[in-house]
């Protein structure tokens, strides 16, 4: 069928449920269980599961004889004039956030629901049913009871045991959360213009009428108290949704902001504990970036002390009146000079450094790199600053020793360890 089509039919759908459309508003739930069945062709996706022929729905009603449907049913009722939606989830499925509050909002105006008489014929799949129920509906403090229709769709979960499926319920219909089976929406489409549910509607509607006329209190009730007190849930309703939705989406900034921060602070306690000092050589521009294009934040007097976080490509990371700048390496001297001045050892220094014993702890004269060879152009594995202690691991004749600094090991010129 193509869109054309559907639209036809729907249009056709309007015509002959215009009536009902009018008059189930006013009855309870969300305003009628009407109103949706001629917006079933446009929703849904292909059903599953083994279906049968529709021909029952063309049958003329049977009225109910199953058990277990009755109890199924009652028990709903009984859930929805309580409130209890926690009962009404096990018994009907889905059941939204937005009828839960509805629920809860206009059970406080309900005493019971009596004499409920439940119509079936059969739905699409083995043992499902399509429902109608009618019954009285007790308003607190109103003499008179409100005659009215409603409609189910039961099917047989896996368990063998009847349920709800409230996809298909009045008020997911009226508010279009679900999407539909297009196959049980286009049944329930034939269902509502069968001639047994016309005639029971109008017999409904007249018994309402005449509960109408004949209390006055329930004449206010559905035309003005009701209608007016459903349009403030409503507003009520989606205050609220709107502000929760405001509140996670501050409460994932706040989470992010938080997280982004822990990072930040372990990024920064990492950079602080490999941190080292150099001497500016020359005066020297400071960078927001390690860019030598990069915003200009000041400039460095020659000698003048900094400490050093990491480097980026031909950069120092440092800091600069409490904030991370960069600065060029050629403009920093970071204590080779003390550690390279002399690239050989005589014989005496050789042998003194062999004296060196393991488990030995120096403490440093001067700031030294510790490489991770023993080769002074080795990386660096760390920075050792003068008045800081190292324990010796072994020495070597090669003129290093092994250290340990802290949790890390390392190798420094044997001369440097020397006092």
């Amino acid at each position: 069928m193509n869109l054309q089509d559907l639209k036809t039919k729907f249009k056709n759908i309007i015509e002959i449920s215009k009536d009902f459309i009018i008059n189930y508003k006013r009855y309870f739930l969300a305003g009628g269980i009407f109103i949706v069945m001629a917006l079933v062709l446009f929703l849904g996706t292909s059903s599953s599961g083994d279906t049968k022929s529709t021909s029952g729905v063309y049958k003329s009603f049977k009225k109910n004889n199953n058990s277990e449907l009755t109890t199924l049913i009652n028990n709903y009722y009984t859930a929805y004039a309580e409130g209890d939606t926690d009962t009404i989830a096990t018994l009907a499925t889905p059941v939204s956030d937005q009828e839960i509050s509805y629920i809860a909002f206009y059970s406080q105006y309900i005493e019971s629901f009596n004499d409920v008489q439940i119509f079936t014929k059969p739905g699409l799949t083995d043992n499902s049913y399509l429902v109608t129920t009618q019954v009285e509906l007790k308003y607190n403090d109103i003499d008179t009871a409100a005659p009215g229709l409603d409609f189910f769709y039961v099917e047989t979960n896996e368990d063998g045991k009847l349920f709800i499926n409230n996809i298909y319920g009045s008020f997911n219909q009226n508010n279009n959360i679900y999407e539909m089976d297009t196959e049980i929406s286009d049944l329930i489409a034939v269902y509502i213009r069968q001639q047994d549910l016309l005639d029971l509607k109008a017999e409904v509607d007249e018994a309402y009428e005449s509960a109408l006329e004949s209390d006055a209190n329930l004449s206010a009730l559905m035309s003005d108290t009701l209608p007016a007190a459903i349009i403030q849930w409503n507003t009520d309703y989606t205050a609220e949704v709107e502000a929760a939705a405001e509140e996670a989406a501050k409460a994932e900034e706040e989470a992010a902001a938080a997280a982004e921060a822990e990072a930040q602070a372990a990024a920064d306690a990492e950079e602080e504990a490999n941190s080292y000092t150099g001497t500016t050589n020359a005066k020297a521009n400071v960078r927001s970036e390690a860019d030598a294009s990069s915003d200009k934040l000041g400039s460095l007097e020659s000698g003048t002390q900094i400490t050093i976080y990491g480097e980026e490509g031909d950069f120092y990371k440092f800091d600069y009146n409490g904030t991370k700048a960069y600065i060029t390496k050629d403009a920093v001297n970071v204590g080779d000079a003390e550690e390279e001045t002399t690239e050989d050892t005589d014989e005496e220094e050789t042998t003194n450094a062999a004296a060196l014993t393991a488990g030995d702890k120096i403490t440093l004269t001067s700031t030294v790199n510790i490489r991770s060879a023993m080769d002074s152009s080795a990386s660096k594995v760390a920075v050792a600053y003068a008045g800081e202690e190292v324990e010796v691991v072994m020495s070597y004749a090669e003129g290093w020793t092994k250290v340990k600094y802290g949790k890390k090991e390392g190798y420094i010129r044997t001369d440097l360890l020397q006092e």
